[in-house]
């Protein structure tokens, strides 16, 4: 069993989350829309993917998946941080990063020990090195 974050609950990451805690994993779903985090902590998808409900309604009974508002709760256990953070196009038609690369940021100030971070947010190539070199700079 691994601890997991993951780090926004739209379509991807209430999936992800969803299914890596009814393959027995311990996830926090992390959100900073905090009517839709009572939404899910009352029980309730707030988005439909066929089957969904059934595995979230099972793994929030079996106390394997939950949600904050609060991130520094969300990766204190984590081992492992997916970022599943929008990424609308720009006007240029480039996905706009700044939801992803603003996580990573506060993710460098806060991780405190080993983490592995996954870029699970539709990104371009190269996106992966920016990630890292957003959560580097800031100072341990």
């Amino acid at each position: 069993m691994k601890k997991i974050a993951v780090v926004g609950t739209g379509y991807v990451g209430l999936v992800t989350g969803t299914c890596f805690a009814e393959t027995g994993n311990q996830v926090i779903c992390v959100d900073i829309d905090a009517k839709k985090v009572d939404l899910m902590r009352s029980g309730k998808v707030p988005i439909y993917e066929p089957h969904l409900d059934v595995l979230f309604e099972r793994n929030i009974r079996d106390k394997r998946l939950s949600f904050t508002t609060n991130l520094d709760e969300a990766i204190e256990d984590a081992e492992i941080i997916f970022l599943a953070l929008p990424t609308p196009p720009g006007e240029d038609g480039s996905a706009d990063l700044r939801y992803v690369l603003g996580v990573a940021e506060e993710l460098g100030k806060k991780i405190k020990n080993y983490k592995v971070i996954v870029d699970k947010s539709t990104v371009p190539v190269g996106t992966a090195e920016k990630v890292h070199a957003a959560v580097a700079k800031m100072p341990k």
